[in-house]
């Protein structure tokens, strides 16, 4: 049974706790910032809390740093074990572990969220280490929680990143306008929920491209010019509009 300890109590750390609580792990210790949180989660998931930061990387075989990007490298400094420790940033390269012997990046490709508990099983995760034995380690730890590991470089994992922010955060933030420009037109966000998932699940079986409708994709130029009067007193909307419309129709 593989030792692990876990550092955060946000979203992530969350949903990670509960990963390693009902798979092959024991997990040695709990320690973050806001400790009032850490002991909620300590006692819901019935795990050791950590009285200090250096006390939950001791007596353990991997530290997951489950924080945001900004705290990642401070806390890294702080700890001294011969764990594995691993930070689970898309972004950040492995190297600002360095210090440690044993080091690497365990990085789930999903977005999570506050009250939302997702199955490990349905998450890839990408995966560097600081060397081949760390990688092997980090691999049965991913398998061990449902999903195989992705071996990737620090190159291709920051372009998975980027790419990320792209299908998650830009279409998420379109999402937040068009409830915004609904709701200016008295008209409810949840009437294009279904739209949104089928969005998503042809895509299981289709590619992208396949996939793409509206009338840039297929020239209706009387449709795009109904839209852009729909918009002239919008021009954020509007500037976006031609945008994604432009880029669709030179793709």
């Amino acid at each position: 049974m593989i030792k692990v300890a876990i550092i955060g109590s946000g979203k992530l750390a969350q949903n990670l706790l509960r990963a390693c609580c009902q798979g092959e792990f024991e997990v040695t210790a709990l320690w973050a910032r806001n400790t009032q949180k850490a002991e909620e989660l300590a006692q819901a998931f019935k795990v050791p809390i950590a009285d200090s930061l250096q006390a939950a990387s001791v007596q353990t075989d991997m530290v997951f740093l489950a924080i945001s990007d900004n705290a990642i490298e401070v806390i890294a400094r702080e700890i001294n074990t011969q764990a594995i420790v691993v930070h689970c940033s898309g972004i950040l390269p492995a190297t600002i572990l360095r210090k440690h012997a044993n080091y690497g990046v365990f990085w789930p490709i999903q977005t999570f969220s506050e009250h939302r508990i997702l199955n490990f099983k349905d998450i890839p995760i990408a995966i560097e280490a600081s060397d081949e034995e760390n990688k092997r380690i980090l691999e049965v730890v991913a398998d061990t929680l449902g999903q195989k590991a992705i071996m990737v470089s620090q190159t291709q994992r920051q372009n998975l990143h980027l790419s990320a922010v792209f299908v998650n955060n830009f279409s998420n933030h379109l999402f937040v306008l068009m409830q915004d420009f609904l709701g200016r037109n008295q008209l409810s966000f949840d009437n294009l929920l279904p739209l949104i998932l089928e969005t998503a699940e042809k895509l299981k079986v289709l590619s992208p491209a396949e996939a793409q409708t509206g009338p840039a994709s297929r020239g209706d130029e009387n449709s795009l010019e109904i839209h852009r009067k729909i918009m002239a007193n919008e021009p954020k909307l509007l500037d976006i509009y031609n945008l994604i419309s432009k880029s669709i129709t030179t793709k």
